[in-house]
């Protein structure tokens, strides 16, 4: 198995938004997300996180592609019951991104309704996403602890996005 493991120089930048962060809990950052989807139009809407898969799917917030671990902050989380017209199961370690998880997101973005299950961590995840995403689409995922990021996929931010990625570390691992 092929995983690309980050940068030690671009850990810092990983913590950071690399979109609005919406400060909040759900019951605040929903209608904020809302609000903006309603005036921006996405293509597509990616949710990262279990968390934010789940609370987008309560409050009837149209997704395309949803990434979850059935894990939050370390902890198991509360299953949800997800009808996806398609669905992909991959591996992908903590801390890495796995070419089998970025080969799913490549070919989950064709789908109007999937999700990705990830056997390990789904956190890195959200740069593959915001790379692999149309222009004029929005890639979701919870800033641990503060709130809600929405990333609108502009070619400024796909390009560091890419640029952190090129950097990445490619090492090869058995297959466990």
């Amino acid at each position: 198995m092929i995983q690309l493991r980050p940068n030690q120089g671009d850990l810092e930048r990983l913590k950071e938004p690399f979109g609005k962060l919406i400060l909040g809990d759900p019951p605040k950052t929903m209608p904020e997300l809302n609000s903006i989807i309603s005036r921006l139009h996405p293509r597509k809407v990616v949710a990262v996180g279990d968390v934010v898969s789940r609370e987008t799917y309560a409050a009837g917030i149209r997704v395309d592609l949803r990434i979850i671990d059935h894990i939050s902050m370390r902890k198991p989380t509360a299953t949800f019951n997800l009808r996806p017209k398609t669905t992909y199961h991959v591996k992908n370690p903590a801390g890495v991104i796995t070419l089998e998880s970025w080969e799913a997101i490549k070919r989950a973005m064709k789908d109007d309704d999937a999700v990705i299950l990830v056997d390990g961590e789904e956190d890195l995840l959200a740069l593959p996403c915001i790379v692999e995403s149309p222009n004029n689409s929005l890639v979701l995922y919870g800033q641990p602890s503060q709130g809600l990021v929405v990333v609108d996929t502009s070619s400024t931010v796909r390009n560091e996005a890419s640029l952190i990625l090129s950097r990445m570390t490619r090492e090869e691992t058995s297959r466990t």
